[in-house]
């Protein structure tokens, strides 16, 4: 019986994780663009937290005390904010979280910090991986490095803290790789490799639901650099990589069978997208993807995304056909230069952004991000790496060296350049309104940091037009609350919020403020029943019982106030407004008692 063999791109590496120090030239050609990595995202700790770094880390008790780590395996991330279903399962992610905070508390610099060193990380893998691809000489792997460590494209993954999840689970996702590639050279004492590999596996699986494409990445790899008729599905192939493939498949079943219990479901809707506008829109999704890598100019935090324009030339007929133009230089390619390199990293970013795709049904306006490119973009740095070799093949060294200096420069200048609009909530969200000036998100945001500047009225004005664009959408009417509840129109702020309410997608603050107007409403026992009800789904959110001790004390039942400013203190010892309050209490009681004695 024929047995399949499998070959490596184009010959066994020599260079193993251990010695690919050896060369003086290579490590130092390493070093230094791990150093300028570094400077490109350096000025990062002086930032501060930005979007929903608060929601997730400043005023997330559940990361701040390692005595919810226990809830990260059965709950979903915003289960401290958000009711209803969520689609985020990533306990790993919030025990990154728990140990930052442990570390540097709410200082953002340590944050910022881990952050790059995370992506540093990731940047010394991209080497490994194409030393192994491309083991010819050291160049290509030290511009498929460079390459990925420089490119503007990552900035939102590493500025960002809350986007530290791409980077955290690509670490995981190519050790993994890596270590399966390690497994296959290996003759002797392999199967600690493939134990390495399964355990990364499932530490990708529990940072970012997207790594779980894996195995097919494998499969992949397998098939481009079978021998000769194997790569012809063959039934030695298949048997052998179905072997390979089942303890990996047998993790995934595992993770998704824990994901779909703790989420009461695999993955929820939220944006009412229908399916066949989402399939129209991925040709035009992946040809925004491949134009951002390769024209990095116009980034934003959000973009614009037309879906009633999917069936138009510029929405559908341009980007399929861009995309069968590449997909026939891909096959010229690998025939031409008679290696399945190319074939395999085609293989590898679509199968890597595949699950993103899937955003484009889950979120109407978020159905495209920088950060959903972090791991397929690890494909075009190999491929720009071996390209490389083949243009400067023979070329004097030097020469390589002064191109290479000239244009690794210019992509640090532009991405020390766009980490600026990372700086604070401010620069980012009006960023976000310049590049995507049509995106409900991106005014919402901005306008939610000029309400947070006390500029309400300009807030409630950008609120109250996302509203007549786009009337499904509950974070503009959570928004408009809040700007009518600051603007003193307590009314409107109730009726904001109780729209809020009835869509099911209320988060902790948008009850907390509803039951602030009921009380300045002088609708005490509306608000105690609203607040309660936010406590039962949020039991340690702050200021809850602080509002319940405004609704007794307005009741004058002063000792239920007393009791409720207590809990506020003992559950929540940071707050300063509970002190005033509950010094008014207890001088009520030295003086009269409860308004029903």
């Amino acid at each position: 019986m024929k047995s399949f063999t499998l070959t490596s791109p184009p010959e066994p590496s020599s260079t193993t994780l251990g010695n690919w120090l050896i060369g003086n030239g290579t490590r130092l050609a390493v070093l230094m663009i791990l150093v300028a990595t570094y400077v490109a995202f350096a000025r990062t700790s002086s930032f501060n937290f930005v979007y929903d770094d608060f929601q997730i880390i400043v005023y997330n008790p559940r990361v701040h005390s390692a005595h919810f780590l226990g809830s990260y395996f059965t709950r979903q991330v915003w289960e401290q904010a958000r009711s209803g279903a969520g689609n985020l399962y990533r306990p790993l992610f919030m025990t990154w979280l728990l140990a930052n905070y442990k570390m540097f508390g709410l200082s953002p610099v340590g944050w910022h910090y881990t952050t790059v060193l995370v992506h540093l990380s990731a940047t010394l893998l991209v080497y490994l991986l194409a030393d192994k691809l491309i083991p010819e000489n050291p160049i290509p792997a030290l511009v498929s490095m460079a390459v990925f460590g420089l490119h503007p494209i990552h900035v939102e993954s590493v500025a960002w803290i809350s986007g530290v999840t791409d980077p955290l689970a690509s670490c995981f996702f190519l050790g993994s790789f890596l270590s399966f590639i390690v497994f296959q050279e290996k003759t002797g004492r392999r199967s600690k490799w493939l134990t390495a590999s399964l355990l990364l596996y499932a530490a990708a699986l529990c940072t970012k639901e997207t790594t779980v494409v894996l195995p097919a990445v494998i499969a992949w790899y397998r098939f481009c650099f079978a021998r000769g008729n194997d790569r012809r599905l063959s039934a030695a192939w298949i048997r052998s990589t179905a072997s390979l493939l089942t303890p990996y498949f047998v993790l995934m079943l595992l993770y998704v069978g824990i994901r779909s219990i703790v989420l009461h479901g695999f993955a929820h809707t939220i944006s009412g997208v229908p399916l066949g506008t989402a399939v129209l829109a991925m040709p035009w999704a992946i040809y925004f993807y491949l134009s951002q890598i390769l024209i990095p100019a116009g980034l934003g935090l959000f973009y614009d995304i037309e879906y009633a324009n999917m069936l138009s030339i510029m929405g559908l007929v341009l980007p399929s056909a861009v995309l069968i133009m590449l997909l026939v230089l891909v096959i010229w390619w690998t025939r031409k230069s008679k290696s399945h390199l190319i074939l395999f990293l085609a293989g590898w970013f679509l199968l890597t952004l595949l699950p993103s795709l899937g955003v484009l049904i889950m979120s109407r306006y978020e159905g495209v991000h920088d950060r959903y490119l972090y791991l397929p973009s690890v494909a075009i740095a190999v491929l720009a790496g071996y390209a490389w070799g083949r243009v400067f093949s023979g070329t004097r060294r030097s020469l390589q060296i002064a191109v290479g200096a000239s244009l690794f420069s210019l992509l640090l200048f532009s991405t020390w350049r766009q980490t600026e609009y990372w700086k604070n909530d401010l620069a980012l969200f009006t960023r976000a309104c310049a590049v995507a000036p049509h995106n409900p998100l991106a005014k919402l945001n901005l306008a939610a940091e000029l309400a947070r500047q006390n500029q309400c009225v300009a807030g409630l004005k950008e609120a109250q037009d996302v509203i007549q664009q786009d009337p499904t959408l509950a974070v503009a009417f959570s928004l408009a609350g809040k700007c009518s509840y600051f603007l003193g129109d307590y009314a409107a702020a109730e009726a904001y919020y109780k729209h809020v309410l009835a869509s099911g997608t209320s988060e902790a603050g948008d009850v907390y403020l509803l039951g602030l107007a009921e009380i300045k409403l002088g609708r005490y026992q509306q608000a105690l029943q609203v607040l309660r009800a936010g406590l039962s789904l949020w039991p340690s959110s702050p200021l809850y019982h602080y509002a319940m001790g405004l609704a007794f004390a307005g009741m004058g039942e002063w000792s239920a106030a007393l009791e409720e400013y207590k809990l506020e203190a003992a559950q929540h010892p940071g707050s300063s407004i509970v002190g005033p309050a509950r010094a008014e209490v207890e001088a009520h009681l030295k003086t009269g008692g409860d308004a029903a004695k």
